[in-house]
């Protein structure tokens, strides 16, 4: 298990980058209007929160849900501790899909305490290009380095999603501890 400090500072293949588990982001913090003005905004149903029970991991909650629109998808997934705290929240769209730009732009605006969206949305529109050539190179999903906003830390991947006959980028944002 790594931790964040243990993080590559260029793009690495997924493979690559450590383990680092989620911490809670705040104990408090739900989240929950801010990823239901996602869902929301860009219309996709989300599942009813279930239980998950990871093996040799506490029990934790999960939603998700996805939009799909021809050969695009968009979709996001949350977790939560079994107490209701608010640990991982995930964007994932086709590299392809009509204002994916824009999609990942309103994920990277979580509103937790500490948080930094502008700072979060400049570091993605400079993250992706990178994280692009790296994809190009060798077309094994690839992390970007993290984004470090308070209490979370951001992530930028790209990798080949045959599912929907094209790329996809997530981003995905989690709790590491104090800043």
């Amino acid at each position: 298990m790594g931790s964040p400090a243990d993080w590559p500072t260029e793009p690495v293949a997924a493979a690559e980058a450590p383990t680092v588990r989620s911490q809670v982001i705040k104990a408090g913090y739900t989240g929950e209007s801010y990823l239901n003005h996602v869902a929301t905004t860009w219309g996709i149903t989300m599942k009813a929160r279930e239980k998950v029970d990871f093996p040799g991991r506490p029990t934790v909650w999960h939603a998700s849900g996805v939009k799909e629109d021809g050969n695009t998808a968009m979709w996001i997934a949350e977790t939560w501790t079994i107490d209701g705290d608010l640990t991982t929240w995930s964007c994932h769209v086709t590299a392809t899909a009509a204002k994916q730009a824009d999609f990942l732009h309103d994920c990277a605006g979580l509103d937790h305490p500490g948080a930094e969206p502008e700072s979060t949305k400049t570091w993605l529109d400079a993250m992706k290009p990178r994280v692009d050539t790296a994809f190009a190179a060798g077309r094994a999903p690839v992390d970007s380095p993290l984004h470090r906003s308070g209490p979370v830390a951001s992530m930028l991947q790209k990798g080949p999603d045959g599912t929907y006959g094209g790329d996809y980028y997530e981003l995905r944002t989690f709790g590491v501890g104090p800043g």
